[in-house]
């Protein structure tokens, strides 16, 4: 497998961020894909249930995304869309940025916007360096800004391991934390695709269903997401995430359709 097409498998398993995740994409490969999910959340705090759609066309210098969310979280109901892009100025420096805005009374964030860029190193191509920043805005007075770096390595034609970390600071009060996080991709495009993922760190606000906002926490998480070829062009996507706080855990799955070309 290529590694155009490892890259193109990281970010089609990870969802429908405002930002492009795996943050290794290179042009070459469109798709069209829908589903959705559903997670447990225990405690009352309200599960997770919705659909969401995604779009992507790519060009010789740039892929564009275009995402769609509509679900239930929390108890409380939105839509979420967002618009991003990634272009290469060259065979070793492309840059991403991506905007999104949510409806529904506190989920959903009002407004978000991301920025990164990234450096491919060695002769290879094989390391990449990514650097970026994020800026959130709730419906009410909370907001987040955050720096992030990722380091990735195609450890083979089948085989790509990424690691990454975020600075976050919540207002009011400038609150910082601290994440990491970890994936491994295997397999082969055309046929089945494996994503292992997790993370963990500490949250400054989460607004969830609870009379008073959670506050200042640790949490974790991991999730797995299997591509399948079921012809050339067309398969299934399934996932499975599970994430835990000390005031509740959240699991459950994802299904979805997808036609790539």
């Amino acid at each position: 497998m290529t590694r155009s097409t490892l890259a193109f498998a990281v970010v089609a398993a990870l969802g429908t961020p405002s930002l492009v995740q795996g943050q290794i994409v290179p042009p070459g490969s469109s798709w069209i894909e829908a589903g959705g999910f559903y997670q447990h959340v225990n405690h009352d705090f309200g599960s997770w249930t919705g659909g969401y759609a995604r779009l992507v066309l790519a060009g010789s210098r740039d892929v564009w995304y275009g995402d769609a969310k509509l679900q239930e979280a929390f108890r409380d109901r939105g839509a979420y869309g967002a618009l991003a892009n990634v272009h290469h100025f060259g065979s070793r420096v492309f840059t991403q940025v991506g905007v999104g805005a949510g409806s529904g009374k506190y989920v959903l964030p009002r407004f978000r916007a991301d920025a990164a860029l990234t450096l491919k190193l060695g002769n290879a191509h094989a390391l990449l360096l990514t650097a970026g920043g994020t800026y959130v805005k709730s419906k009410s007075i909370y907001s987040d800004q955050a720096l992030f770096g990722s380091i990735a390595w195609y450890a083979g034609p089948h085989a790509l391991l990424e690691a990454g970390g975020r600075l976050n600071w919540s207002d009011p009060g400038a609150v910082r934390t601290e994440r990491v996080s970890g994936s491994l991709t295997l397999g082969k495009n055309g046929a089945v695709l494996l994503v292992l993922r997790g993370g963990a760190g500490t949250e400054g606000y989460q607004l969830t269903s609870a009379p008073v906002t959670l506050q200042k926490f640790r949490s974790q998480e991991v999730g797995v997401t299997l591509r399948t070829w079921l012809a050339p062009h067309f398969g299934v996507v399934e996932g499975g995430e599970w994430y835990h706080n000390k005031f509740y855990t959240r699991a459950g799955g994802s299904l979805g359709l997808f036609h790539a070309w």
